[in-house]
């Protein structure tokens, strides 16, 4: 079986103060400097963030900016998934598919 993209899971693919700068953005933010990234780098660092569970959120925002190729070269059927979700995520499908499955809107415990 061909072995694709990235071998090192470890190591963030850009600097870290980039890393952190994008920790602290905006949703704009990280699209911003994102986009300036080269494609192939952009998808690295989607795919790595992905794997964390606290950047998550970070890499599917990052995802969204990626060609699904480039997510399936850098991480195989794990980046055709990613890029689903990413998709998903940017046009709110995630949010009316767990109603559909659930039936009702989730229930907020907020005192007013």
């Amino acid at each position: 079986m061909h072995k694709s993209g990235s071998a090192d899971l470890e190591n963030c693919p850009v600097p870290e103060d980039l890393l952190k700068h994008l920790l602290e953005a905006t949703l704009n933010v990280v699209t911003d400097v994102g986009i300036e990234l080269p494609e192939r780098k952009r998808a690295a660092l989607a795919v790595y963030c992905y794997r964390r569970s606290h950047l998550r959120r970070l890499g599917l925002s990052l995802a969204a900016l990626c060609s699904r190729s480039s997510l399936v070269m850098e991480a195989g059927h794990a980046g055709e998934l990613i890029h689903l979700q990413a998709r998903a995520n940017t046009t709110g499908e995630a949010d009316t598919d767990i109603r559909q499955r659930g039936g009702k809107a989730p229930v907020s415990l907020h005192v007013v």
